[in-house]
C-alpha cells in the first residue's frame, strides 16, 4: 500500500511561495540506514510533485494493538537565500495525501546567520 506526500515551501508568515528550493524526502530502513525517497526542486508555487511512499497496510492504522500504521519520513528544504529546515517524523498514512508546509526564513545577511538549519521533530499519532 502507498501514501502520498506533497511539500510546499513558503516564506515566514507572509506565506509567499519559495521557488527553486531543494526538497529531500527520506526514511530510515532497518539495516539500510537513511534511504532517499525523493529529491526535487519546488516550482513557481513553491510546490513539489507528488511523492509516492510505501506504507504499512491500512489495517495497521485501524486498531491500537497493531504495529505502527504509517511510515515516518524526514522532509528537508534548502535554498541559497533562506535558512534550511528539516522536519522529522512526518507521518504518511496508507491511501492518504499529506501536505507538508515548510516555512523558510530569509537569511539576515550577517555572516553568523549563514547556513543555519531549523530542525523540528513531530510527535507520533495516538491511535
Amino acid at each position: 500500500m502507498n501514501g502520498f506526500l506533497k511539500v510546499q515551501t513558503v516564506t515566514s508568515r507572509a506565506e509567499l511561495p519559495v521557488r527553486g528550493a531543494t526538497v529531500t524526502v527520506s526514511t530510515l530502513r532497518p539495516g539500510s540506514g537513511r534511504v532517499l525517497l525523493s529529491l526535487q526542486r519546488t516550482d513557481e508555487g513553491g510546490m513539489t510533485e507528488l511523492v509516492t511512499i510505501p506504507t504499512p497496510e491500512l489495517a495497521n492504522s485501524l486498531t491500537p494493538d497493531q504495529p505502527q500504521g504509517w511510515t515516518d519520513v524526514q522532509v528537508a528544504a534548502s535554498h541559497p537565500d533562506y535558512d534550511g529546515v528539516i522536519i522529522r517524523d512526518v507521518q504518511i498514512f496508507p491511501g492518504v495525501t499529506t501536505l507538508q508546509e515548510l516555512i523558510l526564513v530569509p537569511r539576515g545577511g550577517m555572516p553568523t546567520d549563514l547556513g543555519e538549519t531549523d530542525s523540528i521533530t513531530l510527535p507520533s499519532q495516538n491511535l
